[in-house]
This record gives structure tokens, sequence and C-alpha cells, in this order.
């Protein structure tokens, strides 16, 4: 919450406590230590009154603080302590000065302390952000006191200048723009030097004043104003000029952002064409004549007092806003008007605002004191100003979050208690605090997510309130409303879903639904589906109107037959995208993509002998085979191979997956089978003993898949036993015996 100090309405930029601070301010000066008079002009010189106006901001920067301030670089307070070395280039709190070069204001000065932008060294730069929302939509008005003098380069040419800038109030101001000619305010590229990396201007600028006592700020060399258009670019073109193309000169520049804009809009020359010199019209000096400052900070403040120069910026509120700068030079002319001319537009609904200076080559001490921020024209007792944080979040669509701050201001005389916003559209609106003292402003904050109502309305409209409590009675503020725009882009998605139940197999077909949505706010035709897998998809509607509260929909639907190949791969994936023309382009949604699962095709056999033995030559055995379908796939032309068994029949070929069938064959046993037995070392000993001959047999189950491979099973055995008591051995192998009871082989013709 900021905690600004606070006057009286009838007076918004002195009112009596300024007033009676800048009167013994003035006696002091007036009657010195010794008592003699000696008339301080400056201290008693006051801003131009103007009726009306709601202060809003009130800082002097002769304390040893000035809390509410984001220092940059050289930027210190001689009010604080003295330190050795200053924090750096980057932002930081304002604390204390260096010694400093040329003639400086003492340090550690306070009450009678200064901001000092930059000291009279080379290559100095610094600045001051005031990072704080103030509302605009009734005006400002502004007035300090600056000082710019004590070059240490002679009388070639003093530098750089002062800037007072403004913002967009709905953004952070973090950090100023270039520094040199651009002051702190525009963008530059260093020595027009193509190699050169851009410096960026400060963050969605407003306008810059410039109090430009070198004069570069008046010309585009450097790219200032780079990506303006001929009409908006300064007299002086973008040539190098020696010095500078327009010393002692107010120039203002208008909107910019990055290194775009900035644009030349006025200065105070009388020569507005492309040839030079332009001369300018200032009736004073910018740059005071200050050569030596005292260390005693009272003596140091009548050393300064003849460079002393009040600036006055006064922007009245929209519709046809004006912008007017007028200068004090300290001559006893008071105020005198230096320029008028049209604001830029569209004016911001908040303003946020800072000062800059520097030095390079030449040189110039930049001192600050003095600011009072005013409304042009009074605000309500309780004033709300809403707007979107920028930069919003890309393109809004469905979805998109918007960050809303809401900046509260207590324009009246008391406190107001039970601090509230509502906004119903928004929702819940975060306040930090819930009292407001009299010319306190507070920012409060909210989110707001987009919906597809938003999107085909092409905005977001809403309207805020703030209401509390003074002395017991409800105080609410006028509405404020606001509409962020939403380009109509158009937009579709698809969502795809299998609507067939698994398990999928191979040769399965399966149907697909994809639910198509008009996420966009223009009408969509020639919508259809596209899908790297599935063919011919038909929709129910080809036309989709812009999206409301859940998005103009339709289904399309499509079928695919499970492919060999997918149940190799185990699984099947298919990519789809929708399509729709809008404004007679094509528009695209994100891709969708659906994996299922697929089962390859598997066979199990299971084979027994069901018959019963004993057995002997000639005997019969019966075998049955369990034949199951343990794929996924349905199996055809199921059929049993044994190698001992000439015909398997089954009972079924066709097998959907788990199902099972049974085969049956039979085998007569030979007496080759008992010749192989025996021939394999199974003979007797000649002792009448026995020998056992195991016959066994292997099958193996095939089936034919949808596609018409073949598959196999496992093989599977079975085995029986026979029996035998085979002959004596003949009594020498090979040599048949007289009786022919042997043949050849030395083995007995007949078992």
């Amino acid at each position: 919450m900021l905690r600004m100090k606070r006057n009286k309405r009838s007076s918004p930029l002195g009112g009596p406590a300024r007033a009676s601070r800048l009167a013994a301010a003035a006696l002091t000066f007036a009657f010195g230590v010794g008592g003699s008079l000696a008339l301080d002009t400056g201290a008693l010189a006051q801003p131009q009154p103007r009726q009306g106006g709601s202060t809003l901001l009130d800082e002097t920067f002769t304390q040893a603080t000035a809390p509410e301030f984001i220092g940059v670089g050289s930027a210190c307070l001689t009010g604080a302590p003295q330190v050795g070395a200053l924090p750096g280039p980057g932002d930081h709190p304002l604390g204390g000065c260096t010694a400093g070069v040329g003639p400086q204001p003492p340090n550690n000065a306070a009450p009678h302390g200064y901001l000092r932008l930059t000291d009279s060294s080379n290559d100095q730069s610094g600045a001051v952000l005031y990072n704080h929302a103030l509302p605009a939509t009734k005006g400002l008005d502004v007035t300090f006191d600056q000082w710019q003098y004590g070059t240490t380069t002679g009388h070639i040419a003093p530098a750089d200048g002062i800037s007072f800038f403004l913002v967009d109030g709905d953004t952070q101001l973090t950090h100023p723009g270039a520094f040199g000619g651009s002051l702190g305010y525009a963008q530059k590229l260093p020595d027009d030097d193509p190699t050169a990396d851009f410096q960026p201007g400060v963050d969605r600028g407003y306008l810059g004043v410039g109090l430009d006592v070198l004069g570069n700020y008046f010309g585009d060399w450097e790219h200032r104003g780079n990506g303006c258009p001929p009409g908006q670019r300064s007299p002086a073109g973008t040539a190098f000029h020696v010095p500078a193309p327009g010393p002692n000169m107010v120039t203002l520049r208008g909107p910019g952002d990055g290194i775009e804009g900035y644009c030349f809009l006025t200065a105070t020359t009388s020569n507005f064409s492309t040839t030079g010199p332009w001369p300018s019209t200032l009736p004073g000096q910018l740059q005071g004549p200050t050569t030596a400052v005292s260390s005693d900070p009272v003596q140091a403040e009548q050393d300064l007092e003849p460079s002393r120069r009040r600036v006055h910026v006064v922007i009245t509120p929209a519709p046809d806003p004006q912008v007017t700068v007028s200068i004090d030079f300290n001559d006893g002319n008071g105020f005198q008007q230096v320029l008028q001319t049209a604001a830029p537009t569209p004016v911001p609904s908040t303003y946020k605002f800072g000062f800059a200076a520097s030095t390079g080559l030449f040189t110039d001490t930049h001192l600050i004191r003095n600011v009072v921020v005013a409304t042009e024209q009074p605000l309500s007792e309780l004033s709300l100003v809403k707007q979107a944080r920028q930069p919003l979040p890309g393109d809004l669509t469905v979805g998109s979050q918007v960050p809303y701050d809401f900046v509260v201001t207590n324009s009246g005389d008391t406190t107001i208690d039970d601090l509230a916003v509502d906004d119903p559209k928004v929702g819940p609106v975060h306040c930090p605090v819930t009292s407001l003292a009299p010319g306190e402003t507070v920012t409060c904050t909210a989110t707001y997510t987009v919906t597809a109502a938003d999107v085909a309305h092409g905005s977001i409209d809403n309207t805020a309130t703030a209401t509390g409590t003074s002395d017991g009675e409800t105080v609410t503020s006028p509405e404020s409303s606001e509409s962020v725009p939403i380009q109509q882009r158009p937009g579709i998605e698809v969502e795809k879903q299998v609507e067939t139940p698994g398990p999928y197999s191979v040769g399965q077909t399966v149907t697909y639904r994809y639910t198509v949505r008009n996420t966009g706010g223009v009408e969509l035709t020639d919508v259809a589906v596209h899908d790297d897998h599935v063919q011919n998809i038909t929709c129910e509607s080809t036309t989709l109107a812009p999206a409301e509260e859940t998005g103009d929909s339709t289904t399309c639907t499509g079928t695919y037959t499970i492919t060999a190949a997918d149940g190799t791969a185990g699984s099947v994936t298919n990519t789809a995208t929708a399509t729709g023309t809008a404004n007679g382009e094509t528009v695209t949604s994100p891709e969708t993509y659906q994996t299922i699962p697929v089962g390859q095709p598997h066979l199990t056999l299971h084979k027994r002998v069901v018959s019963s033995g004993p057995y002997q030559v000639g005997s019969t055995v019966q075998y049955a085979y369990t034949v199951t379908n343990t794929g996924s796939t349905q199996l055809h032309d199921v059929h049993v191979a044994d190698d001992r068994v000439a015909t398997v029949t089954c009972d079924d070929t066709t097998l959907a997956p788990g199902e099972t069938t049974t085969c049956h064959g039979s085998y007569q046993i030979t007496q080759a089978d008992i010749d192989l037995c025996l021939d394999n070392g199974n003979r007797g000993g000649g002792d009448g003993g026995t020998v056992e001959c195991r016959i066994t047999n292997i099958a193996q189950a095939g089936a034919t898949d949808p596609q018409g491979r073949e598959i196999a099973s496992e093989p599977a055995s079975a085995t029986v036993t026979v029996t035998v008591r085979p002959e004596p051995p003949c009594p020498v192998y090979g040599k048949p015996d007289d009786k022919g009871g042997c043949d050849k082989r030395g083995r007995h013709s007949q078992v």
C-alpha cells in the first residue's frame, strides 16, 4: 500500500501544510543566521495552483529517505549519510551519495537534501521510478524543481539533460529507457552502429518531456523514434550534429515500447523544417549559473537557488487531452507557458512516472526537488480505476488468465474503513488493506479466466465499484468499466475415442468417435476429420457456430480394421486432426493420438493317449489332441500333424480367441517299432528276460490367421510302452546258422 502525504483538496499542489513549509523555509533564507534581510525568491515561489484537483503525491526529496521511489544507477539522496560508492547501474533503494565531482550540495544534509540524478563527472546515468499506479481519468498536474548546472567541461556544452516521463500504469515500471541523448525515456542504437545492439526505451512509455540542455533528445540520431512514420520524425532527422541539433530545448516524445516508437511530437523551436539550425524559443536557460556550492546545507540552498527551474506539466483528461508545459526560470516572471499540444491518445487509465538524467563527454549536475502530483480535475471521495495488467498472456483464448489491478484512492478528508472492491464478473478481489487514510492509494488485485463466451463476444467487459465506510456512512466509488479486446481468432479442437470395446485382435473392425468443437470466435465451415489410419470419416455437421459457453460441436465417426502388422507391433496408434474454414482460410486443430493394444495370434497343443494297454505288435493306440486359441485373433483351418499318425481329425477347425477344440487320431504298433527299439540296444541277455520298448510320437497344431498367415503351436508328444521277450542272440554275429534261424544281420528271423 502507498502512504502518501495528503494536502487539502482546495489547493492540490500546495495546500496549507506545503505552504507553511515553504514559507518557513523562505523566512529562514530571508533573514539568515545574522538576521539581515536576504529575500529568497525561489523559496517563496509556488507552483501555479489549479483549482479543484486532488493531490496524489508530495515528495520533497529533502530527507534521508524516499521509500516510494526506486533508484537506478547514480541516483541518490544528499539528505542521507555519504557513501563511499554508489550501488551500480541497476535499480536499488534510494540511499546516500558519494562526495561527487563538481559543485555538489553537501551530503547528510536532511532536511535540506536533494535527489541527485548525476554529479558532474563523465558517463553518469541515474533515474528514479515511481512504480505505483495513479489514476489518470481526471488528468494529471505535476510540478517539480530541477537543477542543471556545474559542468566540468567548460563552455563547449553542458550535458545531457533531465527527462520527466509517464508510462501506462498497467505495466511494471522497473527500468528507464536508454540514456545519453535518449534521456532515459526513448530507445537508441549507440553511435548509429549497425553492429551494436539496440537499447530499448522505457516499457509502455506514454509521454517523455525532455528538458534538454545539450539537445540530442530533439534529434532522431541513434535511431530515436525507430519505426515512426515520416510525419512523426524530428525536423533534425537522423543525422549527427555537433554538439547537438537542439540545445536548451524542451522536446516531447510520444508513446513507445521496446525499440519501437517514442516518436517526436513537438519542441520549443521556431523552425520545424528539415534544414537547420533549430533555435529554441525558451524565454530563459534550462541550465543554471551556479559554479560553487557551500558545504553548509542552508547556505548551499542559497547557492543553488539561481539555478533552480520550476517545471509545471499538465495533461487534461480525455477525450481531447492537451499537454501543457510551463517553466519558471527564476527570473521574476513566474511561470511561462513554453509548449501546448494535443496529448497522445488513447490516454491510459493510470500513470506511473519517473525522472532520468545522464552525462557523457559533456557534463552537468542534475538535481530534483519538490515533486507534487495531482489530478487536473477533482476525484470523487472514493475513486476506483480498473485495468488489466500488462503484458497480457499472449493471444487470449479460452482458459487464459487475465490479471486485473484495481487502483483505489481516498480523495476525501476522512479515513475510509471496510474497503472492498466488487466486480461481479471477475469474482473475488483482494485488497492488501481494508482501511485507507486520506490521500492514500492502494492497488487491489484479481485474476480472471477467459471463457468461450468471452471469445465469442470478442472482449471481456466488466464493471467494478469500490466501497467503504466513513464516519459510519457508506462510501461508494463511481463505477469503473473496462473492455479487454479479444481478437476473434478461429479455433478448432478434436477429441477422439474408441467406441468398440477391447480386447483387440488382428482382423477386428474398430469404430472411432471424434468430437469436434469450435473454440474460436468465428463460424467454421467445411468441418472434417483426418486420421492417418481411419478412412471415410463422416460428421453429423460440417458447420460450427462461434463458441459459446461450451463451444459449438459435432460428432464424427469412422472405422478401422486391425492389420497383421498391428498385431506384430502389439498395438496400433493413429493420429487425427480436425479442419475447418474461417474467413477463407483453413484452420487446423492440434493433433490427438489414440493407442489401443493388439494381441498376436497364438496356438497351444496338448496331446494324450486315450486307449488302454497293454500294447504289443498290432495293437492300436488312440490319441486325443486338445488345441486352444490362446491369442487374440480368430484362427481358421485348425489342424494337427503327427509324425506317426497319418490322419488327425478335429471337431472344429475355426477357433475364436480363447476357444478350444479336440482332435483325434490312432496308430497301430508295428514290428518295425520293436526292431527299432531292439536296435537301440534293448536286447535280452539270453536269460529269458524282457525288454520295455517305448514308442513316442510327436505332434504339432497349426492354423491360419485372418490374413492367411500360417501359425503353429509348440510340439507335443505322447509315449506308450510295449513289453517284449527277445530271442537269444545268434551264435556268431553276422553268420547265419545252419538251421537258418538267424538272418545275415545276426538276428533271429522270427520273434
